[in-house]
């Protein structure tokens, strides 16, 4: 497959990445403003780490049509600190699709990042 359409998928599943982000940010918003949570300040820091981790994958999605080799380093680094907080917590369903996508991901990356190096020798 040639780099341009694997840039394209990519960028699509950091947009899928970033909306599932979103979503649970805002689910997290929800059930704390709908339940009267009694521990304000955690939900309001896990709903503001929410929301960063969806403007990352945001940033990505932009970030992996670049040549620079800075750029796929912050994109590999986002992916796995995201993945090794998969498992920092309780592991259900959500956490493995996302798992899942950012292994995915990653591997995209990955090749992406052979075949331009490959390219520059």
């Amino acid at each position: 497959m040639d780099s341009g359409k694997l840039i394209q998928f990519s960028k699509w599943l950091f947009w899928l990445n970033a909306a599932v982000w979103l979503a649970l940010a805002i689910w997290t918003m929800t059930a704390f403003f709908n339940n009267g949570a009694r521990d304000t300040l955690t939900f309001l820091i896990i709903g503001i780490l929410m929301l960063g981790n969806a403007a990352a994958f945001l940033w990505c999605s932009r970030a992996v049509q670049k040549q620079a080799t800075w750029y796929r380093f912050a994109i590999m680094a986002i992916l796995a600190v995201n993945i090794l907080l998969t498992f920092t917590d309780q592991f259900g369903l959500f956490d493995f699709l996302t798992l899942l996508l950012d292994l995915i991901l990653l591997g995209l990356v990955l090749v992406l990042h052979r075949q331009r190096s490959r390219h520059w020798l």
